[in-house]
């Protein structure tokens, strides 16, 4: 079996998978809220995300595209990110940012949150 590189997504290794496991996370996180996006994390020992993006957000070429964005931007922030349960969620003017704008986003919720290892706050 080939080991996923620490800067592959990996699908099934990192994604929140189920309707209830989103639903626990609602419950159960904490929420950190922005302009264009809401970080909602549950602590927990492995690490998984999930993207939601409502159709109030835009037609499917626009959600698919802002899935892919987050899904690059957690990609690359996850060897430097606590474990636990992410969902990040995209409000309506998202639609709106570029990739870059929602980069910089979302890694300013996760410094609000307090959620960057402590190792990688050392490199820095």
């Amino acid at each position: 079996m080939i080991s996923a590189h620490k800067y592959s997504f990996c699908r099934k290794k990192y994604s929140l998978g189920k309707n209830r496991n989103y639903q626990h996370v609602y419950k159960k996180g904490k929420s950190y809220p922005s302009r264009d996006i809401v970080l909602i994390y549950l602590q927990s020992k492995d690490l998984k995300a999930g993207f939601s993006i409502s159709s109030k957000v835009g037609d499917a070429v626009t959600r698919n595209r802002l899935k892919r964005y987050f899904k690059e931007d957690f990609r690359r922030l996850k060897p430097d990110i606590a474990p636990g349960r992410y969902i990040f969620v995209a409000r309506t003017s998202a639609a709106q940012k570029s990739h870059r704008e929602l980069s910089g986003e979302m890694t300013k919720l996760l410094s609000k949150a307090k959620l960057y290892r402590k190792e990688a706050r050392d490199d820095a």
